[in-house]
């Protein structure tokens, strides 16, 4: 007998990500992973575990390589010959090292010893060197030292992230290690900003990367494509973007390189595109605006809650001049090849087969991940003729041991019979002519799209009686980049009303109860779900997921809040509001429009920071310098605001009191700070 979707079935889920095929064409190595109790200092939690596994040919079991005892291997790269696999690891507890496995037996041996660990790394298209990156090392005696500090000085935007935390002071620079047994590791590049998203030439003589064009410009989301030449060392930057840019992948012959990214004409209601630029620089040409017919947004948007680990969708360009890249279009993501221009795109996957969520290419053989709303990442292979078969089905036997609820399409009309489409799904074991509760949930982005990906959560609630309806209504990608666009400085106005013409085409089905309607989303959607609140009293319950409900702290304390804030909400230049520089008035002029606190509704007070951490951060660009000031270990206590035109910089955070030095005095870098002389205190609002 089957069995229902609990929360706790995810537990016994299986997450596969980043399929790499071989050189051969025939093998993969793709990464598995999972939940499991661990214990660290000295307490049990769930964590994630990941191992390595290969498919050694088509049709044949996938088998493990890889048996670290805890921590986590990621990351598979073949060797250009296809006899060995380097890859990263956090076995033993240590930040992610390189280890390199020998196909033909042993152990799996480590190269590297970064007290930083590794991010990302890449064979040298000889075999005889890795690159990889990293922010270095520091010395057991340092690290030791740094621990006893209880104050953090950070001079740079953004400086934290999602599932990172504070960013350090020290840039993730390229490196390189000779795998001759004896050469140490070493750095290739020197300029004071993060680099990432290596590519080597395929001639060996240079390898590419992206950066911040400058370190002031890191906050902005603009990026540049760089090169630099290993015989002369001389560093060049191919680009002179407008927006920011994410994967690049080389010519066959060297002499061209593909890359994604987008102009910011729309902001982030852009498009990506896949762009050309020769190896030497000058104008990047846009492959995608002369192909009539495809306005869609190259990557990979589509939704889901149940995939962890790495997707590849690097540009991949083949002899022929084809290149192969994913992209979404109406709730689904496709492999496409773009010929020379003038030629229409060719779609390799199916229309109505599963999203593509990453890919890689090798003798004409495209291996690649993908899901649908009933089945959890899995991998397939597309023959060079065409024939395609699925690899590798996740969650197999577990997924046939569950009972499961199939999304059905929906189309309607939004504001301005804006022509919108969504997904809905029934209650599991719904049974005719009785009414049953409904959920809206909202996607968050807002350039994000629900469609064909799996849902554990939606799964649940469909278990426990619950209707789900989700859409994507302007703002979503995949139908075109006039419709992306349409929400950017305009949150809560025709979005909102898309959302509201579907729920009343969803109280017409004679299975929902208009009674008993229920709001959820996170993030955007935990706006919305909060704006909604605010609007209409229509909805029985909302619940608002890691949502966006003050700009003014969105913009200062969270990790993407100035560059989202300054696209996505800033009106317009007003110019200086009182002794606020102008986006920060702007800010307060959309919060007393468009926020949730603080509207005239029903909109409740913000709760006070919890979090134990002290943060005062003075904004950055485009009005002047920043510096953020931190005290893990002390509650917090005051706030205060800097003026613009204030002569005086900050020095630090007294438990009570946030104080100031006069001109020309500044606060060393990862000092304890002490309490300041009396007299030399700025005015403190306590709690």
């Amino acid at each position: 007998m089957k069995r229902s979707f609990t929360p706790e079935t995810l537990l016994e889920l299986r997450f596969v990500s980043d399929a790499q095929v071989a050189p051969d064409g025939r093998r993969v190595a793709f990464v598995e992973s999972w939940i499991e109790e661990v214990e660290k200092d000295g307490q049990k939690r769930l964590d994630y575990r990941s191992a390595i596994y290969l498919i050694e040919e088509p049709g044949a079991r996938p088998k493990r390589l890889t048996y670290g005892h805890q921590g986590r291997d990621t990351t598979p790269r073949w060797s250009p010959d296809g006899t060995r696999l380097a890859f990263l690891s956090t076995r033993g507890g240590e930040k992610a090292q390189i280890y390199l496995l020998e196909l033909n037996g042993g152990e799996a041996r480590r190269l590297t010893g970064f007290s930083s660990g590794v991010k990302e790394l890449a064979w040298r298209p000889d075999g005889q060197a890795i690159a990889f990156v990293s922010r270095g090392h520091r010395s057991k005696n340092e690290r030791e030292i740094e621990k006893l500090r209880d104050e953090l000085i950070t001079e740079r935007l953004p400086f934290k992230f999602d599932n990172i935390g504070l960013l350090p002071d020290e840039r993730a620079h390229i490196w390189l290690l000779e795998l001759d047994g004896e050469s140490e590791p070493r750095r290739l590049t020197s300029t004071d900003r993060d680099h990432y998203a290596i590519s080597w030439a395929p001639d060996c003589t240079a390898i590419a990367w992206i950066s911040a064009p400058t370190p002031d410009l890191e906050d902005s989301g603009i990026s540049d494509l760089f090169v630099l030449e290993l015989e002369t060392g001389e560093e060049r930057m191919l680009t002179r973007s407008q927006g920011p840019l994410y994967h690049s992948g080389w010519r066959p012959d060297s002499k061209r390189l593909a890359f994604i990214g987008h102009d910011n004409r729309l902001g982030m209601g852009t498009n990506e595109a896949i762009w050309v630029v020769w190896r030497h620089g000058g104008t990047p040409r846009n492959l995608c605006s002369d192909r009539a017919g495809f306005d869609y947004p190259v990557g990979n948007s589509v939704l889901s809650d149940s995939r962890y680990g790495s997707f590849p969708q690097d540009p991949l360009w083949e002899p022929d001049g084809t290149i192969y890249i994913c992209a979404t279009a109406h709730g689904r993501t496709h492999i496409y090849g773009v010929p020379k221009p003038g030629q229409p795109l060719v779609r390799l996957t199916e229309e109505d087969g599963p999203s593509v969520s990453g890919y890689t290419r090798a003798q004409g053989v495209t291996v690649y991940t993908a899901s649908t709303p009933t089945q959890t990442e899995s991998i397939y292979m597309r023959e060079p003729g065409g024939a395609t078969r699925l690899l590798y089905r996740s969650n197999a036997e577990l997924l046939d041991s569950l009972e499961m609820v199939t999304p059905e399409r929906v189309a309607f009309k939004g504001a301005g019979d804006l022509p919108l489409e969504g997904w809905v799904m029934q209650p599991l074991h719904a049974r005719k002519g009785e009414r049953y509760p409904l959920i809206l949930s909202i996607h968050g982005g807002p350039h994000g799209a629900y469609g064909y990906g799996f849902f554990h959560e939606f799964q649940i609630l469909a278990a426990a009686g619950f209707g789900i309806l989700y859409i994507n209504p302007r703002g979503s990608t995949g139908y075109g980049e006039n419709f992306r666009a349409m929400v950017r400085r305009n949150f809560g106005d025709k979005d909102y009303e898309d959302l509201m013409a579907a729920v009343d085409q969803a109280v017409t089905w004679d299975w929902v109860d208009p009674k008993r309607l229920g709001v959820m989303g996170g993030s955007y959607g935990g706006y919305m779900t909060n704006w909604i609140t605010c609007h209409t009293d229509r909805f029985a319950a909302a619940v608002t997921l890691r949502c966006l409900s003050n700009l003014i702290s969105f913009y200062g304390a969270s990790d993407i809040g100035p560059r989202f804030s300054e696209d996505e909400f800033r009106r317009q230049s007003l110019g200086a509001s009182g002794d606020l520089p102008a986006p920060l008035a702007d800010l307060l002029r959309s919060q007393r429009e468009n926020a949730n606190v603080g509207h005239p509704f029903r909109a409740r007070p913000p709760l006070p920071n919890r979090s134990g951490r002290d943060m005062v951060h003075r904004a950055q660009a485009p009005w002047g310098p920043n510096a953020l000031h931190s005290f893990p270990s002390r509650k917090p206590r005051a706030f205060a605001e800097w003026r613009a035109d204030s002569p005086r910089q900050s020095a630090g955070v007294h438990p009570r009191l946030v104080w100031t030095l006069p001109p020309g005095q500044t606060a060393c870098k990862r000092r304890r700070a002490e309490p300041p002389a009396s007299g030399n205190a700025a005015a403190a609002i306590k709690y």
